[in-house]
């Protein structure tokens, strides 16, 4: 049970109302972002147009602000932002529709102006605007505004999405817009890309947007044929673009057109890439993945399922794809599965690359065979990749303990071995996960042991002091 003066819900409706708002009324005195909170409150409880004006002179004053927002502030900057985006979701549209969207329209056309002056390093801040995006389509579809008037206003959100803050916005705008205002907007739009396409050079970054916005309308009325059309011949042989055709027309039960489709824009693999293979970036490209597997779908609509298993085997043998082994098996007969799961293990235990091997362990996941191929090829692990031997280590530091501490004697070294001063509190952390390991570890074998290893560390890296003070502060906790 919580204390009495611990700040929950429950202790505080005990002060009573006079205390708390005899509280909150202090607090807003001295937080000018308390007291614009209780005026929002204040003014909800009079209706949807009073809190309204309230919500237009907070935009009002976001528009006409100039000052950075650096990271520091960035927090409670995008508080307020997305309280402002709520208020007109919860508060507004629930009485006052048409205000609603009138606001929220004026809430997107903050984005400019407010990117242009944020630290949007994380991309908190875009992420309210693409959220008020998704609001506008449910706001719109209740407020009934005009269809033509809002397909022109559509279309002059599209032409001026330099954030990218109105991605989707056709799509959502579907149900609002009806088929008056599909059929202005496709028009609008038709004549706004052929202006661009008839000026050399201006095929650009807007006439994308354009295009993909009339994609977005042929999606929405399942015309699979205006899609493809909008697709320039010479990027139908793209591998992402062969893909997203062949997925939608799979979807309409064209699979053969699909296969003839994907056909078309089968990735070419360079020698420069498969020389690159080994790294595990670059193992199993999104672009060429989707290709693949709308490729294994529409073989298997066209009744070709021995083709289509045998590609998943090969994806799995060549980059250890684990979601192509997962399907692989899944449509063999009992106890087949077993067999050519144990194949595969030994298949990816022998991986030409470590990381990709480990990464496959890790994420299948199977604690055992992990473990067994850091013993077998302990000189193989790359301790920069942090991000996989991390996750790694913790997987299977329960049951093999050893393997554990290889992967973060690996990290450790890398780091003092380039100096990198940013992880020194990392690799501190990770020597003392070695020291917690210990206890579990019979026999070291061939491996150096905790005391040699902490030995060689201070002989080769016994004047990195900034390293050695991390490792005593974190011994010390």
């Amino acid at each position: 049970m919580a204390s009495k003066k611990t700040v929950t819900l429950d202790n505080l409706m005990a002060l009573g109302p006079e205390r708390l708002a005899a509280i909150l009324v202090e607090l807003a005195n001295g937080d000018a972002k308390v007291k614009r909170r209780l005026r929002l409150e204040l003014a909800a409880r009079t209706g949807g147009d009073t809190i309204a004006a309230e919500t237009g002179k907070r935009l009002t004053a976001l528009r006409s602000s100039r000052s950075f927002i650096n990271w520091q502030k960035r927090r409670d900057f995008v508080k307020d932002l997305d309280l402002q985006r709520a208020i007109i979701v919860d508060r507004v549209a629930q009485t006052r529709p048409d205000l609603a969207l009138d606001l929220m329209w004026r809430f997107m056309d903050l984005a400019e102006p407010v990117l242009n002056r944020v630290d949007d390093s994380n991309g908190s801040v875009g992420g309210v605007f693409r959220a008020a995006c998704e609001d506008l389509g449910t706001i719109a579809a209740k407020a009934k505004p005009n269809p033509l008037n809002l397909a022109d206003r559509v279309l002059a959100a599209v032409q001026a999405n330099d954030y990218g803050v109105f991605d989707g916005l056709v799509t959502v705008m579907l149900s609002a817009l009806g088929k008056a205002g599909a059929v202005h907007l496709k028009e609008r739009l038709r004549t706004v890309l052929a202006d661009r396409a008839g000026k050399p050079g201006e095929r650009n970054y807007h006439a994308l947007v354009v295009r993909t916005a009339l994609q977005a309308l042929a999606d929405g009325q399942s015309d699979v044929d205006a899609y493809i059309a909008l697709v320039p011949p010479e990027e139908r042989r793209m591998p992402h673009q062969g893909a997203e055709i062949g997925r939608r027309l799979l979807a309409a039960g064209r699979a053969a057109e699909a296969i003839a489709a994907l056909e078309r824009a089968r990735p070419k693999r360079s020698a420069t890439k498969a020389a690159r293979d080994d790294d595990i970036h670059l193992i199993g490209l999104a672009v060429d993945d989707a290709w693949e597997a709308t490729y294994i779908e529409a073989l298997e609509a066209t009744g070709r399922q021995d083709k289509a298993q045998q590609l998943r085997w090969a994806a799995f043998e060549e980059r250890l794809s684990a979601d192509r082994l997962r399907a692989y098996l899944k449509r063999l007969p009992d106890f087949d599965d077993v067999e050519a799961e144990e194949r595969a293990m030994r298949h990816a235990l022998g991986f030409r690359s470590f990381a990709a091997a480990l990464d496959f362990f890790t994420g299948w996941p199977d604690q055992a065979r992990a473990a067994q191929l850091v013993l077998a090829r302990a000189s193989e692990i790359d301790g920069n990749l942090y991000y996989l031997l991390d996750p790694a280590a913790r997987l299977i530091e329960g049951k093999h303990p050893l393997a554990a501490t290889l992967l973060r004697r690996a990290m450790i070294e890398d780091t003092l071995e380039g100096a990198k001063s940013t992880r020194y509190k990392h690799a501190a952390r990770h020597l003392l996960e070695c020291q917690s390991l210990l206890a579990g570890i019979q026999d070291f074998g061939t491996c150096e042991t905790h005391e040699a290893f902490l030995i060689r560390l201070r002989a080769r890296h016994g004047r990195k002091t900034g390293f050695w003070s991390q490792v005593g502060e974190v011994t010390e906790r």
